[in-house]
């Protein structure tokens, strides 16, 4: 079999503490590890900014993300496959012989806008779908949402989930504005985005008196400062921005449970995070979570404190060793491993199409 030109669309990486520039930095990183096994069967190419030149070793090659590319696709080299691993991107491949794969995480945008602007992310949407060669979704739920939407045209589409980071292996700091913390917490990881729920976790606290609250996340959003001013009085409540991976670690690592009250996910990443370190997940019933989650999370199916408290009272009492051994064997199934396993059998086998 002769030898596939390919290019990996990391474009996503010019954000990458945001949740797409992390995935983005994980494919990053596996080609590093991996990229010399594959060379007898694909030439692969990184779309990156200009900062990551480089950065993923000297196993594949480079294209520098700018706007000339972006704005006009007839400077692009030809590629016999291009994969956009996610749905933010704006480049697309010049020929149209390429196999062009388009990885769709969500359509959020149904939950998020305003009904005045949904139909203009629909439109760009669609316009790259109409590009596509075929699809593929992080769950089931972003496929059957999606396809509400969006005409996909009948081309061929399925769910591949994501990969989640092993965020056992590696070293742990703990947050320096929790240094002096000596009580039990809840966390609540994600982009503080109104989508995100977080603001019902504030009344729920008030019936755990004994346990303080982490919301940790990218915090320069409107809905955040809400939220601070909410928790302003409440020393319990602590909104500490973004963290690194050793703090994310620590904070997984110590806490007693994720609350994750998010009413529009494509995948949701934390959920599977927590489940690694064997720690009870409580989230809404909402979107891909229970899909994600499974029979392991414990679900919210409104939103009144009274009620969520009950939810997570009840889970807790009913935790043990060995439903967390279960966690545990369930989130490694989400292995990076395994994603890029059924990715690099799509590239090379035509007949997946």
């Amino acid at each position: 079999m002769a030898k596939k030109k390919i290019l990996i669309d990391l474009s996503i990486l010019r954000h990458p503490m945001c949740g797409l520039g992390q995935i983005g930095l994980n494919y990053g990183r596996w080609y590093q590890q991996n990229a010399s096994k594959l060379a007898d069967q694909l030439d692969i190419t990184l779309l990156v900014p200009k900062n990551y030149i480089g950065a993923f070793g000297t196993d594949v090659h480079y294209l520098k993300r700018n706007d000339i590319r972006r704005q006009f696709p007839c400077f692009m080299p030809y590629f016999d496959i291009w994969h956009a691993i996610n749905q933010a991107t704006a480049f697309r491949p010049k020929s149209r012989r390429t196999r062009f794969i388009f990885t769709i995480h969500d359509v959020n945008f149904l939950h998020e806008k305003p009904d005045g602007k949904q139909n203009k992310y629909r439109r760009k949407l669609q316009r790259m779908c109409d590009r596509a060669t075929e699809f593929t979704f992080i769950s089931q739920f972003a496929k059957d949402d999606t396809s509400r939407v969006i005409d996909l045209r009948g081309k061929p589409a399925r769910v591949i989930y994501n990969g989640v980071e092993d965020l056992t292996v590696g070293s742990l700091d703990i947050p320096q504005q929790l240094a002096n913390l000596n009580a039990p917490f809840f966390l609540a990881l994600g982009e503080v985005k109104e989508k995100k729920n977080i603001h019902t976790l504030l009344p729920m606290m008030e019936h755990f008196p004994d346990y303080h609250l982490i919301i940790a996340g990218n915090d320069s959003t409107e809905y955040a400062a809400h939220l601070r001013t909410q928790a302003a009085n409440n020393p319990r409540i602590h909104i500490i921005g973004i963290v690194s991976d050793s703090q994310r670690r620590w904070l997984y690592s110590h806490c007693t449970a994720l609350l994750f009250p998010s009413v529009a996910e494509g995948f949701g990443l934390p959920i599977i995070e927590a489940m690694q370190w064997g720690k009870p997940v409580f989230c809404s019933d909402r979107t891909s979570l229970p899909e994600i989650g499974g029979p392991l999370a414990h679900y919210f199916s409104r939103f009144e404190a009274n009620y969520m408290a009950d939810v997570v009272n009840n889970g807790l009492s009913k935790f043990s060793d060995d439903k967390a051994a279960l966690e545990k064997a369930y989130a490694a199934s989400f292995s990076y491993e395994k994603h890029m396993k059924n990715y690099i059998d799509l590239y090379l086998n035509d007949n997946l199409k």
